[in-house]
């Protein structure tokens, strides 16, 4: 009722009281938050969002972000952007330990991976540089190393740019690091 009407001071009174379930679905499947968003209230959306609410719910293919945006409101949007990538942060930041952790217990490993791209047209191959590549890559312990030498394309001449660069993710159980190696 607090959303549907905008009264964000009682919505403020519920979520302080804990009455009020963040997650909790309505008949038509919507979050509180998603409700808030939906209705472009932009301070019971506030509300919501520092209380806790997931602002990455994602119903039918139909996430708060999209909803945001569809209310051609900008400070809703931004309110729920700046939200949303918050949380996924905070979400990738406490998987950080369990990947490394899964990294160290991998066992080691080095493979070369060739590829090249080319034509059926005949002589175009000899107007456009194709790229192609050996990437070599070694796994020991918790680092891994990646070794390439394409760097880029050069767009006025539609060819490749060369040279030799390893890229290097070293670790331990609490912290990483990378660190990228030009060996030209």
């Amino acid at each position: 009722w607090a959303i549907w009407h905008n009264n964000y001071q009682q919505l403020s009174n519920l979520l302080r009281e804990s009455s009020l379930e963040l997650e909790k679905l309505d008949p038509r499947g919507r979050t509180p938050l998603m409700l808030a968003v939906a209705l472009d209230h932009s301070e019971c959306t506030r509300s919501l969002i520092n209380a806790g609410a997931d602002a990455n719910f994602c119903r039918d293919g139909w996430n708060i972000t999209q909803e945001a945006t569809s209310t051609g409101d900008p400070e809703l949007l931004a309110i729920v952007l700046e939200a949303s990538n918050h949380q996924r942060t905070v979400q990738r930041l406490h998987a950080v330990p369990c990947l490394l952790q899964a990294l160290k217990d991998a066992p080691d490993f080095y493979v070369e991976i060739k590829w090249e791209l080319s034509s059926w047209i005949p002589f175009l191959s000899r107007i456009f540089d194709f790229p192609n590549d050996v990437c070599r890559v070694w796994k020991s312990g918790s680092s891994v190393r990646v070794d390439t030498t394409l760097l880029g394309f050069a767009e006025e001449s539609l060819s490749c740019i060369r040279g030799w660069r390893s890229h290097v993710f070293q670790s331990d159980t609490k912290q990483a690091e990378l660190l990228e190696i030009d060996h030209d």
